[in-house]
């Protein structure tokens, strides 16, 4: 201990500056993007994609109508996971859109 003080560890010191940038939840969400197959199982993860996240609310990008209706049907049990993994995040809800197709 230096005058007094505990000494803390370089993982806290890090976690206090990115969270002082609000660089945290960036992490977060990134974390969410790489690990979205393991959150959401491969079957649902083969045809969505998560997108940004916006007023707690994260953006969930489908391949067709047929997914759409598939994760509106599961959207309480995602918004678990998510929350479950990555509750800084706080997401309340999703909104669905559909993958619009590239030429």
């Amino acid at each position: 201990m230096a005058g007094g003080r505990p000494e803390k560890q370089v993982g806290e010191i890090l976690a206090g500056v990115l969270e002082g940038l609000g660089l945290d939840n960036r992490i977060e969400e990134k974390k969410l993007h790489e690990e979205w197959r393991d959150v959401v199982g491969e079957a649902v993860a083969n045809h969505c994609r998560p997108g940004a996240i916006k007023d707690g609310n994260l953006q969930i990008i489908v391949k067709n109508n047929v997914w759409m209706q598939e994760i509106r049907f599961h959207q309480q049990q995602i918004v678990g996971r998510i929350n479950g993994r990555f509750g800084k995040l706080g997401i309340k809800g999703i909104r669905l859109t559909i993958e619009r197709e590239t030429k």
